[in-house]
């Protein structure tokens, strides 16, 4: 719902006497008598408790200056030159002097509109990236990604919502191993989310604004990130009656609806805040056989109501409860349109020629055998074609819930307890099969995923003496995933599909003469190989976190201004896991004996077949089963030497995919005392130019996890700490009246034992697989050394009649500094013997050298009370490694995507109805996300938002 506001001008004078620069919490000795310091200027409210007690003052302020001029309207001739009644005079004595329309001023100046204790966001010496709810709505913006890409120098990454990957300063990639836990965190309403799928599933209502904290946090409270924070701040209930609502209509069937009522239960005493969105709309990618769902399509629904108490000053409670139940989407990259790989590996054999492609272990070898093309409707080309063409897919559900309470009380002049209490749970289940019409794999399948969270956090903000202020507090945080699952389901194609070439061969052999004969057995045996086989690996981690902080911050000068702080966070994470078969499907008798510490009772046999002589009579039973079930001979002897290897081909195809098995497994670990340090200092050379410097220390706890088995059980592969140290320098300053604002901020962060998704070595799965490539494990691990380093600009400008302009861009150079042993990306392959390469130097994935958004407001008053508004919003970004093996097929090219909105309405915003157009130009976003492989983007999408308000 569009807010469009015909701004009001400040006297920058008055703006100068009241504020004289950023100021931090106070300080006072830690609960249990532990003083901590902080590096970080830290408030005393949050960001979003200021802005709403201004808005909810400025709406007390608009009823009460009604309130006085109805009495004004009221009253007699004689009566209005009088001197005001008593109630009159109240209300002009308790409330602040109306501040004067500006007629030739923009939209709400965005950094105008947001507060920090007080202080206007523009005069924070601080490289702050902000942008506010506002602007957001203005274009229908409220997933996390679309919110993110706003703000300078952040980004997520192209997933679905269980493997979200949210980047700062080129850093933060976390897909391609599962739920990781987040270099950068979320922060909503003061409460931390543990993984970052939580912000990917659902819509975020009622937003205020968004800023992010670039570098460690954690000082100031919440959970502690090493690379960065976002916080999202939400508009709180108000005693001042709301009611509300929008409807947007738009391309692929679009439509969305939200909600908003609210006021006063109690007046002054308890207050509501009921909010309602409903999303839905097809993808732009229908499937050419199946109409029930297309691809990127939206289904969300988002509810949430709070309350807020307020029985006398000291004391203020907000309870807040969000519900997003399941929603069906067939996800970005649930599908990437298949390019045939290059007849060429880059690597060079002993000759000095680069090595071929073995197109028979290829999947255009694959896809060209004679089984699939027994379907004569599909074709080769069809499995290459850009089009989605696809039977039998699921798409993937997700849930999730929460509730806060908020509870702050006011102790003296000096002092503010506050206690937030959070919980969460998310709920997420893939449902992918093969994106074909063939099904080696039977939907649904992929990734499940259970997880809940609790959090409580005790604050004590103090201010001790006019120059010396502090925060400190304790916190608690425990997170479990209950489930954490990869299940695959095998289905008739599974045998034809994953079968070597040589395997193959022998199941469904070519008779030259007869070229349309089948060898029956043979393709019994292919068939039931995988057929209904289901596997599974599940996984249950938990994890806890007690931390204390506390921060302290000392005008020295009128000019100095010097911060310090500590965090001491006390880790702990524990895995335990299996790997088993779920569902032998219909060949369970072609089983192994057995795989590490898990019997199957299958029988054992040679590479040709041949029996082992350690089988007992019940496996001697099974084998003579196999020779009646798949040949029609009484005993396994009767077999011949090719029939028993066509036997040998179909149960190494099964062990391929059983994989390494393991009994439920304690992985070892994690038992840390974290740091986080923050060093501060800002001054004012005059007031026009402010300088600041931070250095910042953080820690990320390390893994524990089950990757693999060996004979004994799984593998126990701990990560180790991640260590950041990051320094900023940067300056702020005003020009032209104060109507032009830049920050500038020159940064370096160094990352030792960088933990990102790494891709391990399985030389016994390389084994099974026997197709002369090598195969990898997806794991956490450590990268020795990561560096970051660049600058980072953020620029306000309202000097233009009825305009606004918000800039915030990055220049970001993030390097591997040490990274020996990175899993080789396709076109690096050719040679099992050499499974990695050396990516030092290499740019990280996901990290563009140059990115930026602009944003322009304009809003001009017509007839009377309407307002014509036009926004419009740019998105930059230079080209950047869409693979995290960083192919070099998968770089991109650089790209700007332009979002346009017009809307005529009321200036008192009880009616607006605006054009949006996203991707304006229809830039082409697509990707490659390896060398055979590829992602359209987003195509251009208009709508129609028609909002209206009773008050």
């Amino acid at each position: 719902m569009s807010k469009h506001r015909i701004p009001r001008r400040h006297d920058p004078a008055r703006i100068n006497s009241r504020h004289r620069g950023f100021r931090l919490s106070p300080i006072a000795a830690l609960f249990a008598g532990m003083t901590l310091f902080s590096a970080l200027p830290v408030n005393a409210q949050s960001l979003s408790d200021v802005q709403a007690e201004n808005k909810r003052l400025a709406a007390e302020n608009e009823r009460l200056r009604q309130a006085l001029e109805q009495q004004k309207q009221q009253a007699t001739g004689s009566a209005a030159t009088a001197r005001p009644t008593a109630a009159a005079s109240v209300v002009e004595a308790t409330t602040t002097p109306p501040i004067p329309l500006a007629p030739n001023k923009g939209d709400a100046l965005l950094l105008e509109a947001v507060s920090v204790k007080n202080t206007k966001l523009k005069e924070i010496p601080k490289s702050v990236s902000v942008i506010t709810g506002e602007e957001l709505e203005k274009f229908h913006v409220n997933n996390f990604r679309d919110i993110v890409n706003r703000i300078g120098n952040v980004r997520t990454s192209w997933q679905n919502p269980n493997t979200a990957s949210i980047f700062i300063r080129g850093v933060g990639w976390a897909a391609g191993a599962g739920v990781l836990e987040p270099s950068v965190g979320v922060n909503v309403d003061g409460v931390s989310y543990g993984i970052s799928s939580i912000t990917a599933l659902g819509n975020f209502l009622d937003i205020e604004s968004v800023d992010v904290t670039r570098g460690p946090t954690g000082v100031d409270g919440g959970r502690a990130s090493n690379v960065g924070r976002v916080s999202i701040n939400t508009r709180k209930p108000s005693f001042v009656p709301e009611a509300r609502a929008s409807v947007t209509y738009g391309e692929r069937n679009t439509a969305i609806a939200t909600a908003v009522i609210g006021g006063a239960i109690q007046e002054n005493v308890l207050a509501y805040r009921l909010t309602v969105n409903r999303e839905t709309a097809e993808g732009p990618y229908d499937n050419k056989n199946d109409s029930h769902y297309s691809w990127r399509n939206t289904d969300r629904t988002n509810i949430r109501s709070q309350f807020l108490l307020t029985p006398n000053k000291d004391l203020e409670a907000r309870l807040s409860l969000d519900f997003t139940p399941k929603g069906r989407e067939i996800c970005e990259n649930c599908f990437a349109f298949r390019l045939k790989t290059p007849a060429n590996y880059d690597r060079l054999n002993s000759a000095g020629q680069p090595i071929p492609v073995n197109y028979a272990e290829d999947n255009f070898g694959k896809i060209s055998r004679r089984w699939f093309g027994q379907k004569t409707d599909y074709t080769v080309a069809d499995y290459y074609a850009k089009e989605i063409n696809t039977l039998g897919e699921y798409p993937n559900t997700y849930a999730t819930k929460g509730v806060t309470a908020d509870v702050k009380y006011k102790l003296n002049d000096a002092h503010t307890l506050t206690f937030i209490t959070g919980y969460r749970d998310y709920d997420f289940s893939q449902g992918a099969g093969t994106h074909t019409q063939f099904e080696w794999l039977r939907a649904p399948r992929g990734t499940q995923t259970e997880y809940k969270q609790l959090s409580q956090e005790i604050r004590l903000d103090s201010k001790l003496t006019d120059t010396l202020r502090y925060q400190g507090g304790l916190y608690f945080f425990q997170s479990q995933f209950p489930n954490t699952s990869q299940t695959e389901r095998y289905g008739s194609d599974g045998g034809a599909w994953y079968a070597n070439a040589a395997q193959y061969a022998l199941l469904d052999p070519v008779n030259p003469l007869l070229p349309n004969a089948t060898d029956s057995a043979g393709r019994a045996l292919l068939l039931n190989s995988l057929d209904g086989l289901i596997t599974k690996v599940r996984n249950r981690i938990d994890n806890k976190s007690q931390a204390a902080y506390s921060n302290l911050i000392w005008d020295a000068t009128k000019e100095l201004s010097l911060s310090a702080g500590l965090r001491l966070s006390r880790e702990s994470r524990k895995t335990s896991g299996s790997s088993y078969i779920e569902s032998n499907g219909f060949g369970a008798e072609l089983n192994p004996a057995s795989v590490n510490n898990v019997q199957l009772n299958g029988f054992a046999n040679n590479a040709n077949g041949v029996l082992a002589a350690s089988n007992n009579a019940a496996q001697l039973a099974l084998a003579d089963l196999v020779a009646q079930k798949y040949f029609g001979v009484a005993t396994y002897g009767a077999l011949s030497a090719d029939q028993k290897k066509q036997v040998a081909a179909a149960k190494a195809i099964r062990a391929g995919r059983i994989g390494a098995l393991y009994q439920n497994t304690i992985a070892q670990s994690y038992l840390e005392t974290l740091p986080t340090i923050e060093l501060g200092s800002t001054y004012r050379f005059n007031n026009a130019h402010t300088g600041f410097a931070t250095w910042k220390h953080g820690e990320k706890a390390g893994v524990s996890q089950i990757v693999g088995g060996t004979v004994l059980g799984g593998k126990s592969v701990p990560a180790d700490t991640e260590k950041t140290d990051a320094y900023e320098v940067g300056l702020k300053s005003f020009f032209l009246n104060k109507t032009l604002s830049v920050t500038s901020a020159l940064f370096l962060q160094n990352i030792r034992n960088y933990i990102q998704p790494v891709y391990v070595f399985d030389e016994v799965q390389t084994r099974l697989n026997n197709n002369g490539l090598p195969a990898y494990l997806s794991a956490l691990g450590n990268v020795p050394k990561v560096q970051t380093k660049g600058l980072e600009l953020d620029v306000v400008y309202s000097g233009l009649p009825y305009t606004t302009l918000r800039f915030a861009g990055a220049y970001t150079d993030a390097r591997y500094k040490d990274f020996k042993f990175a899993a080789n990306p396709g076109e690096l392959g050719g040679d099992p013997n050499q499974p990695y390469f050396d990516a030092s130097g290499k740019t990280l994935a996901g990290a563009p050298k140059f990115s930026g958004n602009l944003f322009g407001d304009f809003s001009y008053p017509i007839l009377g009370n309407k307002v014509f508004h036009t926004n419009l919003n740019y998105n930059f970004q230079s080209s950047y490694y869409a693979d995290p093996t960083l192919s070099r097929y998968s770089k991109t090219k650089s790209f700007g995507v332009a979002d346009l909105a017009i809307g005529v309405g009321r200036q008192d915003n009880k009616f607006d109805v605006s054009f949006v157009v996203k991707n304006l130009f229809n830039e082409d976003t697509s990707l490659q996300p390896s060398w055979n492989s590829y992602k359209p983007g987003i195509p251009r999408w208009f709508g129609v938002t028609i909002s209206a308000s009773l008050y």
